[in-house]
């Protein structure tokens, strides 16, 4: 399955199960690995929980834009807000502490780097913060039916 699936809807959690059905259903059309599979599922409704709360803060009348990018052996996903963006490289760089690892703040993006193949933030100027992720797949044998 090769192409795009694109969403937009503002930010409002409640949008947060359409996001994850979607997910899933492009994700089970293209590998059939289970493990894969959540890890993707967590990445991107982190993501998008990202992209409602600190992007847009919560505020429903600013939309988030998302896209599954189908490629043969791999799935790119992008996550787009209208916020004014952030300084990435400092959460990047700070891993943390497992001490910490039951806070309920700065987990998601080390959560997302560590599932998914790739993680890169830009900022798209007049628009606002883009999160691509990335991740290899491996691909169902041909012919192969999917079960649902």
């Amino acid at each position: 399955m090769a192409g795009t699936v694109v969403l937009e809807f503002p930010s409002d959690y409640k949008f947060l199960n359409i996001v994850d059905l979607v997910c899933n259903e492009v994700v089970q059309n293209l590998c059939d690995n289970r493990e894969i599979s959540n890890e993707i599922a967590i990445s991107v409704i982190e993501a998008v929980t990202n992209a409602i709360e600190h992007g847009n803060c919560g505020c429903s009348d600013q939309n988030v834009r998302l896209a599954f990018i189908c490629k043969d052996d791999r799935l790119c996903v992008e996550v787009e807000d209208c916020g004014k963006g952030f300084d990435y490289t400092c959460y990047l760089q700070n891993i943390p502490d497992p001490a910490n690892i039951y806070h309920l703040r700065g987990r998601g993006i080390f959560i997302m780097k560590n599932m998914m193949d790739s993680l890169k933030f830009e900022m798209v100027p007049g628009h606002g913060m883009k999160v691509r992720l990335e991740k290899v797949l491996k691909p169902k044998a041909d012919g192969e039916v999917r079960k649902d």
